[in-house]
């Protein structure tokens, strides 16, 4: 009878130490949470192809916005050094590659991934779409097509005066 209730507390403990290490690797991991992936072509070539840290991004037909897939995780929150590796093809077989910073967010939504008509590559994480007027890329990069009002007509604000 002694003996049985002693093993009780000592399986008890070594299950105990046996589980801590586990339990301090949870600890050092960030929160994160998977999103979708959205791009947006402003370019005249066609996106056969592009990836997110290696992950599929989808495609993207010219001057038009590819659908969303799944998935990219992004930790729930931002930090200064948070980048995501974009490589991308127009022929699917060669690749170019180029490492972006993501700017602050402060919720988490999904990644917008811009092919700008100047080769550069800018991302986006939001919950908004482009063509609405508070969307995070603003400027003369922003349209899909060069000149045009990114703004959806309907969602346009009256000029200030």
């Amino acid at each position: 009878m002694i003996v049985y209730k002693m093993r009780i507390p000592l399986l008890s403990a070594l299950v105990v130490l046996l589980l801590l290490p586990v339990l301090a690797a949870c600890k050092g991991q960030p929160a994160s949470t998977p999103v979708g992936v959205r791009g947006y072509n402003h370019t005249d070539n066609h996106v056969a192809q592009f990836l997110v840290n290696g992950g599929s991004g989808g495609s993207a037909w010219p001057h038009s916005e590819g659908g969303t897939v799944c998935c990219a995780v992004l930790p729930d929150r931002w930090t200064p050094d948070l980048k995501v590796e974009i490589e991308w093809t127009t022929d699917l077989e060669t690749y170019q590659k180029a490492t972006v910073p993501i700017p602050r967010y402060n919720e988490v939504g999904s990644l917008a991934v811009h092919f700008l008509r100047n080769g550069q590559v800018k991302v986006f994480v939001t919950n908004l779409i482009l063509g609405h007027p508070d969307y995070p890329l603003t400027g003369p990069e922003a349209p899909l097509r060069e000149g045009e009002n990114p703004v959806w007509e309907h969602l346009r604000r009256p000029p200030t005066s």
